[in-house]
């Protein structure tokens, strides 16, 4: 039985059109927690050794890897990357980015944190 035949009427008009956007929301959270919920349980089902090492060549997998050579402007494309990659690797590439700084470029770079939380 279709979503349509269970709830008669539901395409039609745009209250009808509100409720089929929002049964398909449901639908795709319902899928989402399915999903999650076969992962956890593989997961715990790994022997206890290999539990972490498995979650973290998964989430490896995942991540976006380091920034690519740029093609065309560097702060482009490190906008870029940015905008892909995970928490932990931006946190990482900035820290070392920032570690590998001169002293000048370092204070320099302070400055402007300063004058962008100001504004």
């Amino acid at each position: 039985m279709t979503r349509q035949n269970k709830c008669p009427g539901t395409l039609a008009g745009a209250a009808g059109a509100d409720v089929q956007d929002w049964l398909s929301i449901i639908d795709h959270n319902l899928n989402r927690e399915y999903s999650a919920r076969v992962l956890a349980c593989a997961v715990a089902d790994c022997d206890p050794a290999d539990r972490l090492l498995f979650l973290e060549t998964l989430i490896e997998g995942f991540c976006q890897g380091g920034p690519l050579p740029a093609f065309g402007g560097v702060m482009a494309t490190a906008r870029d990357w940015a905008s892909w990659a995970t928490r932990a690797e931006l946190k990482a590439y900035c820290f070392a980015t920032f570690e590998a700084m001169n002293a000048q470029d370092q204070a320099a770079f302070r400055e402007l944190l300063k004058r962008r939380a100001a504004s």
